[in-house]
């Protein structure tokens, strides 16, 4: 009977052992793959935006239309146990802006998140609890507003006005039911001085919150005001768009007009 446990317990760790070093040789093998494509993508990014795109194999399909000629492009793209992930703002189908992010992941070693941090330090800024900032491209560009309007040198309008914080228009999204992240921009900086300036947002979700604000107030805006945001909006619904949006667990699509439409019934 000892001799049979003994045995077993041979080739229990014999298996253990193997399995312990496949999972080490993968590990290794992501490694490699790993911090070959970050100094490639560092170089791209040193050199131009197109060789960007180029590393990250980007190609010229599924983009979001935002209305008046702008578009942008959501993916990613993984390699070993890494992934990039990319949102490129085109104007005309010329890229003007982009986001690029990474980040590490939690359960590596620390030796691991080290070497990590290290490779990827070329390009991005990261914490010591091995947070990762995002880079960005042009975003001075992605932060104008649309024309008939001036710039307003202000950086928490311009987190809500570029298309980077989330183009779905909605309050609470998901499963959990959480507020969203553009929502929670948006309402910690909207006020009725700067709401007919966010209509002219590039991002169509920020144009539509500022609509929404806009009837849900009307009473506290100036016959003046009235006038001209009104004005606006009838351009907006001029625009044939679909503007993505969630509510509850789904996430789709509607024309914009239905959706201003239906916001002016705001009580």
């Amino acid at each position: 009977m000892k001799k049979a446990i003994y045995i077993l317990l041979i080739l229990t760790l014999g298996v253990w052992s193997d399995s312990f070093s496949q999972q080490t040789e993968v590990e290794k093998y992501y490694v490699r793959v790993d911090t070959s494509f970050i100094s490639k993508l560092t170089k791209a990014y040193q050199t131009s935006t197109s060789e960007v795109l180029k590393t990250l194999e980007v190609k010229n399909e599924n983009r979001e239309n935002l209305g008046f000629d702008y578009q942008l492009k959501e993916d990613g793209k993984g390699i070993g146990s890494i992934t990039f992930h990319y949102k490129i703002l085109y104007y005309k189908n010329e890229v003007i802006s982009y986001q690029l992010s990474t980040y590490i992941k939690a359960n590596k070693s620390k030796k691991l998140k080290k070497l990590y941090k290290e490779r990827l330090s070329a390009m991005f800024k990261i914490d010591d609890n091995y947070k990762v900032e995002p880079i960005y491209f042009g975003v001075e560009k992605a932060n104008e507003p649309l024309t008939g309007i001036e710039k307003r040198n202000d950086n928490n309008l311009n987190q809500i006005m570029n298309p980077f914080s989330s183009i779905i228009f909605g309050t609470y999204c998901g499963e959990s039911m959480t507020l969203m992240d553009n929502r929670k921009l948006f309402e910690n900086i909207i006020a009725n001085d700067n709401c007919e300036y966010l209509l002219y947002s590039i991002n169509p979700a920020t144009r539509l919150m500022a609509v929404q604000f806009y009837y849900c107030n009307l009473t506290d805006f100036s016959d003046i005001q009235r006038k001209s945001i009104d004005a606006r909006i009838e351009e907006l619904k001029r625009i044939p768009m679909i503007t993505r949006t969630c509510s509850g667990c789904i996430i789709g699509g509607e024309m914009t007009e239905k959706i201003i439409t239906e916001l002016k019934n705001c009580r």
